[in-house]
């Protein structure tokens, strides 16, 4: 299961780790539902080297303007806890894990 997070621990959600992955969702969305167990097996397979987190936007509305969600599911990337991308809409699992190898291979490369 994905890390939920809200307002409080967002800020420090990305401390710590080269690469963070954010879902901003909300339970009314069939792709948000639909992109759920990808990120779930993503999170298993990468285990400790990408962290995989969630985030209502219906209950965190602030924190989904400040990052200019218009569209979900959507998901922000984080490299060494600033954001540094954002990819918008349902992605299979095999084109999300080819975009994460790639974000990976960037952030070990630094």
């Amino acid at each position: 299961m994905l890390e939920p997070i809200t307002g409080a621990d967002f800020d420090t959600v990305a401390a710590g780790t080269d690469l963070t992955v954010v879902d901003f969702w909300a339970d009314w969305c069939g792709p948000c539902k639909m992109q759920t167990p990808v990120l779930e097996a993503l999170d298993e397979e990468y285990d400790g080297k990408i962290k995989f987190a969630s985030l209502d936007v219906d209950e965190n509305k602030d924190i989904a303007e400040k990052f200019e969600i218009m569209s979900i599911p959507a998901l922000v990337i984080f490299k060494h806890g600033k954001a540094a991308e954002k990819v918008v809409g349902f992605h299979p699992q095999g084109a999300l894990k080819k975009y994460l190898d790639q974000k990976l291979a960037e952030v070990t490369a630094e």
